[in-house]
């Protein structure tokens, strides 16, 4: 009895823990409208700068690792790096176009798009159920993107579409990570050569556009800092921590949820209310994949009784 207690004790104090990190990265859009850079700097500024923050770590305890690499999981971990930066661009504009509360829904709809992706490989069936549940998503997005808010009224089509664009985008990263993760690659060194990849393809990006590097004034650097440590590290690293403490399902429910306390942040810092379709849309679009979650969840205990239909213990 003592035991089961302490194990409660200890997955709400993780649990806690993964609610910060949901805080932090909550903080993403409003040190993004608070930027003043273009968005394509402003994504090369943040991915820059997070993997010089790796770096140290990956040569204090991967070295050994990193001299191991194959060149197939180096090109793998490339590919990565160009999905996250042009998930990192339409994100940075999908949050200057429309409302925050909106570009954050859309950009949710991640596992939906994983789905999709494993379904058309052969390597995911849909039940009814799941079926029916990306069909509520798919309403409650199209709700959330019929208008924008505010000022961002005339450009939020823009904004919509670079949201979903974000979630497909990032739908691939997870793939790929999640490909060469069986490949025994650790956390830190993958984060680090995709983050790596990531700042390498932006700031390419940045070279061959109308943009400057330079001359956007402090505050941004400052925008881009405080995007890398609060955003980055102190949210998708506390994220792959917790899994060793919680089921992913859970993660992922905390993940879907993200949209609530960005949309207050966006209330209470920048006064910025999200318009009635995009409450009731985001609302339909979280329920949706939480059902979806939920079923998929229950379907991979089902194989998993067939397949080891005897407990030993």
């Amino acid at each position: 009895m003592k035991q089961k207690t302490q194990r409660q004790i200890s997955q709400t104090w993780v649990l806690i823990v993964v609610l910060l990190g949901m805080l932090s990265g909550a903080t993403a859009s409003l040190f993004i409208r608070y930027g003043t850079a273009p968005s394509l700097v402003l994504a090369a500024y943040r991915k820059t700068i997070v993997t010089i923050l790796l770096l140290p770590m990956v040569l204090l305890h991967h070295r050994i690792e990193l001299k191991q690499l194959r060149l197939r999981t180096v090109l793998w971990c490339l590919l990565a790096g160009v999905f996250l930066a042009i998930h990192f661009v339409t994100y940075f504009m999908s949050v200057k176009y429309t409302t925050i509360a909106a570009s954050n829904v859309l950009a949710g709809t991640e596992i939906l798009f994983v789905s999709v992706f494993m379904f058309a490989a052969g390597k995911e069936k849909f039940s009814w159920v799941s079926k029916l549940s990306i069909g509520i998503a798919l309403i409650g997005g199209i709700l959330v993107s019929l208008t924008g808010g505010g000022d961002t009224a005339v450009n939020a089509p823009l904004g919509n579409v670079c949201g979903v664009i974000c979630a497909v985008m990032l739908a691939g990263y997870s793939l790929v990570g999640s490909k060469v993760r069986q490949a025994n690659l650790s956390n830190t060194l993958f984060t680090f050569l995709a983050y790596g990849a990531s700042a390498m393809v932006l700031n390419v990006m940045v070279g061959v556009s109308e943009y400057h590097f330079f001359g956007y004034g402090p505050v941004n650097f400052l925008v881009a800092i405080g995007m890398a440590v609060f955003c980055s590290l102190l949210s998708h690293s506390l994220y792959t921590w917790s899994l060793k403490y919680i089921s992913p399902t859970l993660l992922a429910i905390v993940k879907i949820l993200a949209p609530v306390p960005t949309a207050i942040l966006g209330f209470l810092v920048l006064a910025e209310v999200p318009s009635w379709n995009q409450i009731i849309g985001g609302i339909i679009v979280i329920l949706g994949i939480m059902l979806y979650t939920k079923d998929k969840t229950k379907n991979r205990q089902a194989i998993q009784k067939q397949k080891h239909p005897y407990n030993p213990a």
